[in-house]
């Protein structure tokens, strides 16, 4: 009796949440940026980009772009794992990289990193992408750690992607 009880109270709660509405990326949704970040999120959305607090739809990814959909996705876990910023500046150099040409393309930021970061960096490339995406994947990765990262985003976005400021 007391097991039965049991699975009628966790089947009341589990419809209770299902029915109010909640969901993993509604939750994701309300996850609360840093200022700086809520002004890049606005940029893009600007720029006609739309950021997805969730899984990507790619298998292994912490974040992606979707250029013919200009849709970012960050992957909620990036939050507890202390990479967040750094995935939502990547995706978001990418989204900057289409503003010139609608393609992704290297937009030429003269980024300076230490000579360590820059072997990580390269280790990464060589590890996890073809050679012909070296060039933008590179520039996302070293404008990461950038001091400026969301203002030198911002001003591409505002100068080459027609949003105003």
């Amino acid at each position: 009796m007391t097991s039965i009880k049991g699975l009628i109270i966790t089947t009341m709660i589990t419809l209770t949440l299902v029915l109010s509405g909640f969901t993993k990326s509604k939750a994701a949704e309300d996850l609360a940026l840093a200022d700086d970040l809520s002004e890049l999120k606005k940029s893009l959305a600007k720029a006609g980009f739309k950021v997805k607090f969730e899984k990507p739809p790619m298998q292994g990814a912490y974040g992606l772009v979707n250029i013919k959909k200009k849709t970012i996705w960050i992957a909620p876990i990036t939050h507890e794992m202390g990479i967040f910023r750094a995935t939502f500046i990547h995706e978001a150099v990418h989204a900057a990289q289409t503003c010139r040409t609608g393609k992704l393309q290297p937009i030429g930021w003269k980024l300076d990193v230490d000579d360590a970061v820059r072997l990580a960096i390269e280790s990464i490339l060589y590890r996890k992408y073809t050679s012909e995406k070296f060039d933008i994947e590179r520039e996302a990765f070293l404008m990461q750690g950038q001091p400026n990262a969301v203002t030198e985003i911002n001003k591409e976005l505002i100068d080459n992607c027609n949003i105003q400021d």
